[in-house]
């Protein structure tokens, strides 16, 4: 019975040696699980805000052929009106630009927001070739400058996350001289995010 009832014990749990083996092999998972999920996050969160952006131009673009008048989307810091300094980082609004008399876009009485984006965090930025505080499209659905001069252009948005390399931490929005605005994966991009250089 004392035999029977040594091996009994024994086989009840662990002892301390195979605890610390499992603990350790858990430590150096852990420890190669981490950066891969983290590069996960920064990555959705860059295709995210990405999307979320070219699906704004894409319906401002839907809405001008529409309703027959401009529709305007801009950088804006407060959600009710377009900023004219900064970046788009700061959030945006999209809306009805019944009035684009003036240099730099603007929300005039009478003109009806229908969008608002907050301000991003999750380490990402976007700039822009140049200045390029909106984005307007015309009733035929081409991008245009306030002036009527063409709104084509190039916005980035970036990550600074460590965990994404060079070649996978930014997306450029191109704006052709139609009004379309197609995605592409710049590479030799480092954790500076800068702003891109060419139109092309």
């Amino acid at each position: 019975m004392t035999a029977h009832s040594n091996v009994m014990n024994r086989s009840a749990g662990f002892s301390l040696i195979e605890l610390m083996v499992v603990i350790a092999i858990a430590a150096i998972l852990a420890t190669l699980a981490v950066p891969s999920f983290q590069g996960m996050i920064a990555s959705s969160n860059l295709t995210s805000t990405t999307n979320d952006l070219v699906a704004t131009f894409a319906r401002a673009r839907s809405d001008a052929v529409r309703r027959g008048k401009r529709v305007t989307v801009c950088m804006s810091a407060n959600g009710a009106q377009c900023a004219t300094s900064g970046t788009w980082s700061q959030g945006w609004i999209m809306f009805n630009d019944n009035d684009h008399s003036d240099a730099n876009a603007n929300v005039k009485t009478g003109e009806t927001i229908t969008a608002v984006a907050a301000a991003l965090s999750n380490q990402l930025v976007i700039s822009t070739k140049g200045s390029m505080p909106y984005v307007s499209y015309s009733a035929d659905g081409q991008a245009k400058l306030m002036n009527g001069g063409s709104g084509a252009g190039r916005i980035r948005v970036c990550s600074t996350s460590s965990a994404l390399t060079n070649n996978t931490r930014a997306r450029d929005i191109v704006i052709n001289f139609a009004g379309r605005a197609n995605v592409v994966k710049p590479t030799e991009v480092d954790a500076t995010c800068p702003a891109p250089t060419t139109l092309e």
